[in-house]
């Protein structure tokens, strides 16, 4: 399975998406109102995200 954070050009600026081969989801900016372009596509390792991200909640964790 390939995932990817990509970045969308659309009318009321860039958004920052998460996907994979069938589809995906907004995580930032605004919805791309009749459709967008993506402008950079980037491949990343699930196990990479999954490290990282799990590194960065326990730091937030720590914090509170």
């Amino acid at each position: 399975m390939s995932i990817y954070i990509e970045v969308v050009s659309g009318c009321e600026g860039p958004s920052l998406y998460i996907s994979d081969d069938d589809g995906g989801h907004r995580l930032a900016g605004p919805k791309p109102w009749g459709g967008g372009s993506t402008i950079h596509r980037f491949k990343i390792k699930p196990e990479e995200l999954r490290r990282e991200l799990d590194s960065l909640m326990e730091r937030a964790n720590d914090q509170h």
